[in-house]
């Protein structure tokens, strides 16, 4: 697949080319490259290189971050460790189940040094191999990501009632204000939490185009999501929880009953708001989340 890809993207001439399979070597003298096939890393042709003599993994875009350093080898690991984990979630989270599978390919590997293609070379394999074990792991964490806006002030007002209860409760709460907010960031918060609540007004019977794009983005990314619900409001009526759900195909959640209200949040409105938080105390507590 990468030949077709170089042929077609850079017109390379046939000749120019050595096709390998996987696990096939290509000796240099005294050096051997090992090429192991991951497909999937983002692109379909992706391909890993093992140095045997020296034991060094070139991971192609797998593994990396998005850090930009004068530093070759890694300096700062915390530094690191954020920059990897936004790579991850911005372009990696979507594959978790194929990374699953060559991570365990490369399991018996003797690796002393990662180079990925993108990011400072890692002297501590373990340090990202640990990360990305944790981030691809069904595992999910005591929080909940709502990503929202507000046009006059229902929704925003329901969302920060709303991220008080929650934090009363021991959850963690990670909102998100669409105007304002680097996506990037969204999709870092989405690896680890359980619940994802969407809050937006409706606009012309449907769901705010900022709430619209955030949700595409969600459904792309298949974060591991356990729960996610659907609170804003209305004046006037329309299909804003329906066409939300429809855009949440590819997540395997369970979705909770919606708070969608008319107008600005009543002592009623509330009052649901109340009912919601309980319920993803219960959810999040019978996870094992929450102790």
């Amino acid at each position: 697949r990468c030949k077709d890809f170089l042929k077609d993207l850079l017109l390379i001439s046939e000749d120019r080319f050595i096709v390998v399979n996987d696990h096939e070597t290509l000796s240099l003298g005294d050096k051997t490259l090992e090429f192991i096939l991951a497909p999937w890393v983002h692109w379909p042709e992706t391909m890993f290189t093992y140095l045997r003599e020296d034991k060094i993994l070139f991971t192609c875009d797998f593994l990396g971050s998005h850090l930009a350093t004068s530093d070759l080898v890694i300096a700062d690991e915390t530094k690191v460790y954020e920059a990897a984990k936004r790579y991850y979630a911005e372009i990696m989270m979507p594959f978790r189940k194929i990374i699953k599978k060559h991570l365990e390919k490369i399991r018996d590997l003797e690796i002393e040094t990662i180079a990925p293609s993108h990011g400072p070379i890692y002297n501590r394999p373990e340090f990202i191999l640990n990360a990305y074990k944790e981030w691809i792991s069904d595992d999910v964490k005591n929080e909940v990501v709502i990503p929202y806006i507000s046009m006059h002030g229902s929704t925003d007002k329901m969302v920060h009632y709303f991220v008080d209860v929650l934090i009363e409760k021991g959850i963690t709460v990670k909102p998100f204000n669409l105007t304002k907010t680097d996506i990037g960031e969204l999709a870092v918060a989405l690896v680890d939490a359980a619940t994802i609540v969407i809050a937006s007004p409706m606009v012309l019977a449907g769901a705010h185009p900022n709430i619209v794009c955030a949700t595409y983005l969600v459904n792309a990314l298949k974060p591991k999501l356990k729960f996610a619900c659907i609170i804003g409001s209305y004046g006037w009526g329309g299909k804003m929880v329906k066409q939300i759900k429809e855009m949440l195909t590819n997540l395997k959640v369970e979705i909770l009953k919606p708070v969608v209200i008319k107008g600005y949040p009543k002592e009623e409105d509330f009052k649901s708001l109340n009912i919601l938080a309980d319920e993803i105390f219960k959810k999040h507590e019978k996870l094992g989340l929450i102790v």
